[in-house]
């Protein structure tokens, strides 16, 4: 069973070609980190595999199903920005929303809450969330129907140290029980903790790498690759 595959997959925006006939398949479970800088077309990836945007040519499948199928999101979920979240409901109203549009078990929401420790905002109006708490509300909400494939951009943005912690071992456990992550991180430091799954984006195209190391030296392992993947962006640093 192909969790994802990606076959010559290519997407332009004008003349500038952001994914030129990028190829991936994915048969275990596990996490796999996409790395890149910005602009490199990960969002744009992302995008694409949810049925987001439309691929200018390519072929894409989500657990052996092309991704325009819709009965695949019963089965995977992603997560996006904050944009999609109303300001006017609650979190606990968006929790509803899913729970009643996919037909859900009721106590589903409540496992959730408890797992990522929600109660304290979740039943305050979503404009008077900060960042931290819009974004482990959109994590809830991608959780909901118990997914076995998770595709995820940015998941840690806003979060503070504690949430960090939190999520991460909820993502390492999730996995543990036969998901699939597909994430997408600006923190190296977070994707070294997660991972040995490494996939950069470059030029259109992935560079995948398997990196195992001791955890002390993973992240330079990652961090030392990043550069010699992306040496322009050397001078950023």
């Amino acid at each position: 069973m192909s969790i994802v595959k990606i076959e010559n997959l290519s997407k332009s925006y004008g003349d500038k070609f952001v994914l030129k006939d990028l190829n991936l398949e994915i048969s275990k479970p596990g996490i796999y980190a996409l790395i890149g800088p910005n602009g490199s077309g990960k969002t744009t990836l992302f995008n694409i595999l949810a049925n987001l945007i439309k691929a200018d040519s390519g072929e894409v499948y989500l657990l052996d199903e092309k991704n325009d199928a819709s009965p695949i999101f019963s089965k995977a979920s992603f997560l996006i920005d904050t944009n999609i979240l109303y300001g006017y409901l609650s979190g606990f109203d968006h929790l509803l929303f899913i729970e009643s549009a996919q037909k859900l078990d009721k106590e589903r929401k409540n496992i959730i809450i408890d797992k990522l420790h929600l109660s304290s905002f979740i039943h305050k109006k979503v404009s008077r969330h900060s960042l931290g708490m819009k974004q482990k509300l959109l994590i809830a909400m991608t959780l909901m129907n118990n997914p076995k494939l998770i595709i995820l951009d940015e998941p840690f943005n806003g979060l503070d140290p504690t949430s960090l912690i939190q999520i991460r071992s909820l993502l390492v456990d999730i996995a543990k029980e036969g998901a699939t992550i597909i994430i997408s991180s600006h923190g190296l430091t977070d994707i070294s903790l997660l991972t040995d799954n490494i996939m950069f984006l470059k030029d259109g195209k992935l560079i995948e790498e398997e990196i195992k190391m001791e955890n002390k030296y993973q992240l330079l392992e990652i961090e030392e690759k990043y550069l010699e993947v992306f040496p322009e962006q050397k001078n950023k640093i």
